[in-house]
């Protein structure tokens, strides 16, 4: 779909609101214009009825015809509605005015101000009706355009008036617009804080800059990463080449060539570790896992996972409990599972020896229902009596490749990314993660999930 320029936008905006604005202001001043000269009319008409009023007392009724100044209808009628006179039209062929209802108000209350529009609306006739001593009825009337027919004579001027609308919204557009676009085609993207552009723009410089910032982190951190993984890769390969040609060359004993194998193996294995767990970063950090979310209950799968794990945690001598609420929620299989093992795993590998592992699952302020059952709010909590991890180094811990102890994480068989992935797998859920951890007397891994 094609776009429309700026100009236009505000071209049909500008048009549009002054239009609008116009014909409003015409409307009430047309209205209100109106409205003043017939009040002005009616005073006319109640001026000369009062003036008529003493001459018809002293005088004949018929000397009124000699008032040719006097260009508005007069009429009078009797106290049965019976017509006596009119200046414009003969009085004895007229109808009862009886049921008129400037007649039966004037009876009521003395006087009366009535309007009344012709069959065709085009005209409207004022009536001043007055209740004389005698208790007849004195008349005076005069015809009025209507205000449609006042708008359709101003009807040049009015379309006059929408073609200079249009060419001064047209001009207002193109200087607002060069105005508006002006400042944006002056800043610097690079640094677009430092440009001077309107109050209202600011929001938008400072968001470019803080994409420029995420842009510059984030091009660091691959750059960081690409290092990492080069080293890691390295290490393994330069030990697997090593054994290789050695093994190539031969004349070493049955021994030493199990011993190369096994480490040619290990290292390997190594290496296929460090490869699926970027692979599981990659995608996390793109989004790109195509699978659905799903119903999940977090006691069941960390028992199952748990049950995995169980060999690893009997060789340190380490007790794994798993306990708690049923804990539902709504997410990736693989992804949560991922996410548990890793951070079990990490709390048998850092254990002490005898120590334990415990793995709490809590359901909180659940409200659920049949519509939404996976409401509130689920924490599951891998408590472990390992090696804890220093403070200064508790917000570096889910750093890619970083370890705490790297020595003894090489031995163990780590490769660096379990706690990424497990960061990586929270924030996929929307979930946040917590560590509460003291040196030498373990730590505490929380992630909440909320919904």
């Amino acid at each position: 779909m094609k776009s429309k320029s700026l100009t236009f936008r505000i071209f049909l905006s500008t048009f549009l609101v002054g239009t609008l604005v116009y014909f409003l202001c015409a409307v009430f001043f047309i209205s209100n214009i109106y409205s003043y000269f017939e009040r002005k009319i009616f005073n006319e008409l109640e001026t000369e009825a009062v003036f008529l009023e003493h001459y018809i007392e002293n005088s004949d009724v018929s000397e009124l015809k000699k008032f040719d100044s006097i260009k508005n209808r007069i009429t009078l009628i009797g106290k049965d509605g019976t017509v006596y006179f009119d200046n414009m039209v003969d009085a004895s062929k007229m109808e009862n005015h009886g049921l008129r209802e400037e007649f039966i108000a004037a009876k009521e209350k003395g006087s009366a101000k009535v309007s009344r529009y012709s069959s065709t609306m085009t005209d409207k006739t004022l009536y001043f009706a007055k209740l004389l001593s005698n208790g007849n009825v004195l008349r005076i009337s005069c015809d009025q355009h209507s205000v449609a027919v006042l708008v359709l004579g101003m009807s040049q001027t009015l379309l006059i008036m929408l073609v200079l609308a249009i060419i001064i919204s047209g001009i207002a557009a193109v200087w607002t617009s060069k105005k508006i676009t002006n400042p944006l085609n002056q800043i610097n993207l690079e640094n677009p804080e430092d440009c001077l552009v309107y109050e209202e723009l600011k929001p938008f410089t400072k968001r470019i800059a803080e994409e420029n910032f995420e842009k510059t982190q984030r091009e660091e951190l691959r750059k960081q990463f690409t290092a990492n993984v080069s080293h890691e890769l390295k290490t393994p390969l330069t030990s697997i080449s090593g054994f290789a040609e050695i093994l190539k060359n031969g004349g070493t004993d049955e021994k030493t060539t199990k011993d190369f194998a096994s480490t040619i193996y290990e290292e390997s294995q190594r290496m296929i570790s460090l490869v699926n767990d970027i692979i599981k970063l990659s995608k996390l950090d793109e989004k790109s896992i195509s699978m659905e979310k799903e119903p999940i209950e977090l006691l069941g799968l960390s028992k199952e996972i748990a049950k995995i794990l169980s060999a690893s945690a009997k060789t340190k001598n380490v007790t794994l409990k798993v306990h708690g609420d049923t804990g539902k929620i709504f997410g990736v299989q693989p992804v949560i599972y991922e996410m548990i093992y890793n951070l079990i795993d990490n709390a048998i590998k850092y254990n002490k020896q005898n120590g334990t592992v415990e793995v709490i699952i809590k359901d909180e302020n659940k409200n659920s229902s049949e519509n939404e059952p996976f409401a509130g709010k689920t924490t599951i909590s891998v408590r472990d009596t390992g090696i804890g991890i220093p403070k200064n180094e508790q917000e570096r811990v889910f750093e890619r490749f970083y370890r705490v102890d790297k020595s003894r994480s090489k031995e163990l068989g780590g490769t660096g990314l379990g706690l990424s992935i497990v960061k990586h797998a929270a924030k996929y859920h929307n979930a946040t993660i917590n560590l509460s951890s003291k040196e030498g007397e373990g730590s505490t891994f929380t992630v909440t999930f909320c919904s």
